[in-house]
């Protein structure tokens, strides 16, 4: 695919961007600074200034061919892969009818009366907890957004779900949701395209000492070949959720999102890379590296299995 990318952004090569991440590897600890340590986002953030990697609202992945995507080292949360809202275009989004009519009401005083939540994790094997589930509609080519009354628990976390569905019944009903509630193949195709269709999967190793932080890279994993017939099957095996994490006058963005064992399901081709080899994996697990004796050329101590392709 010709992807034509602004002046101001970066298009490296998998060897050059091998090269950079090797170049990090080898500093060892990198002091996060002050202003981005404990706050989210804080290490993808300090990568990417580390890889010359300019805030960019376009939509093109940030390395050209590859978007980065950073993960902290044993954590178990969910990956973003990216935000896209429901409705059948860009324009039309459903998420404003949905916060009002199947939210919950915020009981905090730093919010709004009228300020209400919807915080929805959901996928196409079961429902979730507020009664919504994901249908893949391989006919009409769409992910559709359904809800069920009769699926939501009578407490939630302690608190009772009654009238929740009350004001549900009288603003709406207690019926199916809106026809518009769903997510067209071609619109998520052109988000894959654009963004996300090869991924440059950097997990990061974190310490602190005293009131500093650091990171480091632990390991780095080219995910390849994403496409619409490989999130359909992602989200059919339950291997990718949709979550809405809204309320009435902030969207945080409803997101697309999997669990890092489930990443090979989404990009097929899975490689990692350092110091001249590539390694094609068959399963994606950990990596650690050690250094000859010597100190000549690295080595893998491999946790999954995987083949050898080539030399660069």
């Amino acid at each position: 695919m010709d992807k034509r990318l602004p002046s101001n952004l970066p298009h490296k090569s998998r060897i050059e961007i091998t090269e950079m991440i090797n170049e990090l590897r080898e500093k060892g600890w990198i002091k996060i600074e002050d202003h981005r340590k404990d706050r989210d986002g804080g290490l993808g953030n300090t990568l990417e200034d580390l890889l010359d990697i300019q805030e960019n609202n376009e939509p093109i992945a940030d390395l050209g061919e590859f978007e980065l995507k950073t993960h902290r080292k044993k954590s178990g949360s969910l990956i973003s892969i990216f935000r896209m809202e429901p409705g059948p275009n860009d324009r039309d989004s459903i998420l404003p009818y949905l916060i009002e009519n199947y939210g919950w009401p915020i009981s905090k005083p730093q919010y709004p009366k009228d300020e209400k939540s919807l915080r929805v994790d959901m996928d196409a094997k079961s429902y979730a907890e507020r009664g919504f589930i994901i249908n893949v509609n391989s006919q009409l080519k769409r992910f559709e957004i359904h809800f069920d009354h009769t699926k939501v628990p009578s407490t939630i976390r302690g608190e009772t779900t009654v009238e929740w569905l009350k004001n549900i019944e009288r603003s709406v009903g207690l019926e199916d949701l809106d026809e518009n509630s769903y997510y067209p193949f071609d619109k998520i195709q052109k988000k894959i395209s654009e963004k996300s269709e090869n991924m440059l999967f950097v997990k990061l190793d974190t310490n602190k000492e005293d009131n500093d932080q650091f990171m480091k890279v632990d390991s780095v994993y080219f995910l390849e070949h994403a496409s619409i017939d490989t999130f359909v099957k992602a989200i059919e095996m339950g291997h990718l959720q949709i979550e809405f994490n809204a309320r009435t006058h902030h969207n945080h963005g409803t997101a697309f999102r999997t669990w890092e064992r489930f990443l090979s399901s989404i990009w097929p081709d899975v490689s990692t890379q350092s110091h001249g080899f590539i390694l094609k994996l068959q399963e994606l697990s950990i990596t650690t590296f050690t250094k000859r004796m010597d100190g000549s050329l690295d080595t893998f101590e491999l946790q999954f299995r995987g083949i050898l392709t080539g030399l660069i």
